[in-house]
């Protein structure tokens, strides 16, 4: 490895030829109009302090090249590793400046085209600079060095940098604010980097992450693309990069996001990917991490390796399928994939790949595969309406595969998910009746109106036919979300109080119509509601409520529970039996909540320390303890209560069902993912 401070003149081997080559993996521009200003004012700054005989220096940061040769002959060429966003950049004000002055100094414009090409060559050779040519940086790049436009829209940043800094540099020498000559000289001499020159054979992985470490300028996802281009001798990056991994970043863009987690789509899909092959979803932050140790381990051999990525391109067509199920050719397979998307089967990508591959290897009859997808929705929507946390699904899928015996695979999937906390009937009936199904995120709204809407349509088979609603579907809660006016206390008995409470977003006391039947609805008394109700299109509504209900309090909602249940029952009935969760709650032992473990000995405890947690990171705990006045007070509780640390009472003369549903309701007010709280029982 050669180290050196080098101007920028010299850089560009103050005006002989030289070569720099941006692999093909390497990321593409992506500095932005932040990133341009800083420039620009960090140039402007040196500008004011220059003067002849006095050059103050400034470092622009490192630049990271791989020796590679000659082109042409005798042009070093050099594959730049680090530091493609400044160069490209810097050649952009040079690039600009020449055209400013094109005219009034032709000369300047000389000295600056020696910088920027190598004017005795043709062809590629020509330019100093080769930008990837990853969303058309090359041809944009090209194309303003040659004065010429490019025929329609431009992907590439390129373009905007230049008109940006054009803009600027125009603006300040008509302003006489800059003067060509003297920028010029500027730009040339007092702009320095650290250059760092490395040999094919330097441990350039090493190199490249320590650059890295201090940042997170790059995504996983362009780590991975870094990586993929050190690993390659050049011969066998044209064909890697234009056969597999551009089409793979065409497929999934990190621009789009996936899921609750929000990743990139590319660093989504490596992710699950490893996931798929190691058993484990290893950390958001070290999934190049682990896709270069996995490399270095099982494909020490370059055409291994080469393998592996056309292995990948396959799987990043699965995995844009699931994604977007519209791409899916098959129309049962469109419909199932995209009924679990609304369940947000996201963490269980790792399974579905290897079920998507396995079909697309013949290996998975077709049939069987449409079955599994039942079983998954089954098991999901269970889950969700038992409440259970999403949180034990990222360490389930990952090893599920490993379970499945492809010659019944229905039937092993269905044994396999019985026993992964999978609830039971007597649990999902309890569930029902007390657990909170409705909250203000979109996502879970669409997953109830899913449930909803496939009762409605299970309640009209054998009709012939089925009603849907004539726009999107919204949630109703026939007992309203405000608080009850007099009509309404009436209505629901002296302990109103306790069950709007216990009983708003439960399901027995939630309905979909539409936004302008919502909104007719809103707070309406009871009666009004019903008769409403009992003509609506839909039979999930008609059917119910034209029967003979006097009044709608706790017994009736919970009577409702009841008939949705008995339903619930026939389209998603128990996979395993005996297999199943029973409902028998085993006793907590150990409890996790923003990273603090807790060894506890029942749901009080975990209830306590959720509270303590919340009270150490809420700024204004008295306004989250406002909406729970059941359970939290600043007045001793009659009743079993414990003392908290900042001098409130929690009630805990809870069920262990009563407690969870407190802690995920408190969770949600506080706005902290259920990904934070976790519980092991023993």
């Amino acid at each position: 490895m050669k180290t050196d401070s080098l101007k920028l003149a010299k850089v560009f081997s103050s005006g002989g030829d030289v070569l720099y080559l941006l692999p093909h993996f390497q990321r593409e521009y992506a500095w932005e109009q932040d990133n341009w200003d800083i420039l620009l004012k960090d140039i402007e700054s040196i500008y004011d302090e220059y003067a002849v005989g006095s050059e103050p220096e400034h470092f622009m940061g490192s630049l990271v090249v791989i020796n590679d040769g000659t082109r042409s002959g005798t042009i070093p060429a050099f594959k730049l590793v680090d530091g493609q966003q400044r160069l490209t950049t810097l050649s952009l004000i040079l690039c600009a400046l020449r055209q400013l002055c094109l005219e009034k100094t032709p000369a300047l414009a000389k000295k600056i085209d020696k910088l920027l090409m190598n004017l005795d060559e043709s062809g590629d050779y020509r330019y100093k600079l080769l930008p990837t040519k990853k969303y058309g940086d090359r041809d944009a790049y090209l194309a303003l060095l040659n004065d010429v436009l490019l025929a329609g829209p431009v992907e590439s940043k390129i373009p905007a940098a230049f008109r940006f800094i054009h803009k600027r540099l125009s603006a300040s020498l008509e302003a006489g604010q800059l003067e060509p000559e003297k920028l010029f000289v500027v730009l040339s001499t007092c702009l320095q980097v650290v250059f760092i020159e490395l040999e094919q054979r330097d441990r350039i992985y090493e190199i490249f992450e320590s650059l890295n470490a201090k940042g997170k300028q790059l995504s996983q996802a362009d780590l991975v693309r870094n990586y993929i281009a050190m690993r390659l001798p050049s011969a066998k990056q044209e064909d890697a990069f234009e056969l597999y991994w551009s089409r793979i970043e065409g497929l999934l863009q990190e621009k789009r996001t996936v899921g609750r987690s929000r990743l990139g789509e590319l660093t989504a899909f490596l992710r699950h990917y490893l996931a798929m092959r190691t058993g484990k979803l290893c950390n958001e932050e070290h999934v190049y991490a682990r896709f270069r140790d996995r490399s270095h381990q099982e494909f020490a051999v370059t055409d291994q390796f080469v393998d592996e990525l056309a292995t990948l391109r396959r799987y990043a067509e699965h995995y844009d399928r699931l994604l977007r199920p519209e791409q899916e050719p098959r129309l049962e397979v469109r419909q199932a994939v995209t009924r679990l998307n609304v369940l947000e089967i996201s963490t269980g990508a790792p399974f579905l790949l290897a079920a998507y591959d396995a079909v697309h290897r013949e290996d998975l009859a077709l049939a069987d595969f449409l079955e599994g997808l039942a079983v998954l929705e089954n098991y999901l929507v269970r889950r969700l309406l038992a409440d259970e946390p999403t949180n034990y699904l990222n360490k389930m899928f990952p090893t599920l595969w490993r379970e499945i015996d492809l010659k019944e695979f229905a039937p092993s999937l269905r044994r396999a998910l019985a026993t992964k906390k999978y609830p039971s009937d007597p649990r999902l009936k309890q569930a029902l009746l007390t657990e909170d199904l409705y909250d203000k995120r979109s996502e879970t709204r669409r997953k109830v109106s899913l449930v909803l809407e496939t009762i409605n349509r299970h309640i009209s088979s054998g009709s012939g036919g089925f009603t849907l609603l004539d726009g999107n579907p919204t949630i109703e809660h026939i007992m309203p979300q405000q608080e009850p006016n007099s009509d309404w206390k009436r209505e629901l008995g002296d302990n109103w109080n306790q069950v709007h409470e216990t009983q708003l977003h439960t399901l027995g006391n939630l309905t979909i119509v539409t936004q302008e039947w919502n909104s007719a609805l809103s707070n309406s008394a009871f009666a009004i509601k019903k008769s409403k109700l009992s003509t609506h299109a839909l039979r999930l509504n008609s059917d119910y409520f034209s029967g003979p209900i006097k009044r709608w309090d706790e017994r009736a909602i919970q009577a409702r529970a009841d008939y949705l249940y008995q339903h619930i029952l026939q389209i998603w009935p128990a996979l395993g039996g005996d297999l199943a969760t029973p409902v028998a709650n085993a006793r907590p032992a150990v409890f996790t909540i923003l990273g603090d473990i807790h060894a506890v000995k029942s749901w009080r405890d975990v209830a306590f320390h959720t509270v303590e947690a919340l009270i150490a990171v809420s700024d204004d705990f008295p306004h989250l303890a406002k909406d729970f006045p059941s359970y939290l007070s600043e007045s001793k509780f009659d009743g079993a209560c414990r003392q908290l640390s900042n001098g409130w009472w929690l009630y805990v003369n809870l069920s262990a069902e009563a407690a969870k549903r407190f802690c995920r309701r408190l969770l949600a007010a506080a706005k902290i993912s259920e990904d934070n709280w976790n519980v092991e029982e023993a």
